[in-house]
């Protein structure tokens, strides 16, 4: 309550203090009995109003709600200060907790893929390792191999020369011993002459048996051919190796020189 209410307040209490006083007079001088009346005493109240320049009060009064609203803003604005520092530092520590484990885990990752890259390395190296070495031994094994087989081949020639060598001379043989049963069933011509010759090619079975002559290189005389081939088919059979591999090589078919020396100039 401002200053001009409570003016007003006084001046309405002397006011009703002064009726009822007044009241009570009259009616004691009213009543059918009348008393002595002792005169009462009188009492005085002073009331006095304070009168206060409106503008003056509501000037301090609208300087005094400032000051208030000031203070609660003060008040408020030191809260929300103290709120925002008490957020900040809570932000600023999950902040640094954060970075914390942030930087834990990315030692524990660097620790990790350090070590996988040593596994690996490791890895790598063992497979080179070993990959050398398997190439090492496929290359002694090949190198091995290479030679036995080096070896073998020429073991090989040189008993496949000594076989030639030696069925070379018993195929020399059986073709002297072919021209002499050639000799011995020929019947020479009367127009047979000292150093005519002739070549004839011969095919025999496995059992040496004649299927066909015939001349290669005449002698240019028709009738000592024809004898030659005829001196071949008289004797019909001739002897041959039994060995397949040299019969096959030598006296399937092959050709023989006929050449008496026992002709007539």
């Amino acid at each position: 309550m401002n200053l001009t209410g409570y003016s007003i307040l006084s001046v309405f209490l002397a006011v009703a203090i002064h009726a009822v006083i007044v009241g009570l007079l009259l009616t004691n001088w009213q009543s059918e009995e009348h008393f002595p009346v002792t005169p009462a005493e009188k009492f005085y109240i002073d009331a006095s109003v304070v009168k206060q320049n409106p503008h003056t009060v509501k000037k301090e009064n609208t300087a005094k709600i400032k000051r208030q609203a000031q203070a609660r803003r003060q008040k408020e604005k030191k809260a929300a200060q103290q709120r925002a520092r008490l957020a900040q530092e809570a932000l600023d520590k999950q902040a640094a907790l954060d970075k914390q484990k942030a930087e834990e885990a990315q030692r524990k990752l660097a620790a990790i893929e350090q070590s996988r890259l040593e596994q690996l390395l490791e890895q790598q190296r063992r497979e080179i390792a070993e990959s050398e070495q398997q190439a090492a031994d496929e290359l002694a094994e090949a190198d091995r191999a290479r030679l036995e087989q080096e070896i073998a081949l020429a073991v090989i020639e040189e008993q496949d020369y000594r076989r030639a060598v030696t069925d070379d001379e018993k195929a020399q043989a059986y073709v002297a011993q072919i021209q002499r049963e050639m000799i011995q069933n020929w019947s020479r011509p009367p127009s047979a002459r000292n150093g005519m010759q002739a070549i004839v090619r011969v095919r025999l079975v496995p059992t040496g048996e004649v299927v066909s002559v015939d001349v290669e290189e005449s002698s240019g005389n028709d009738a000592f051919d024809r004898s030659v081939v005829q001196a071949v088919q008289k004797s019909g059979r001739f002897l041959v190796p039994a060995d397949s591999r040299q019969f096959e090589r030598n006296f399937r078919s092959f050709t023989v020189l006929f050449r008496p020396e026992d002709l007539r100039l």
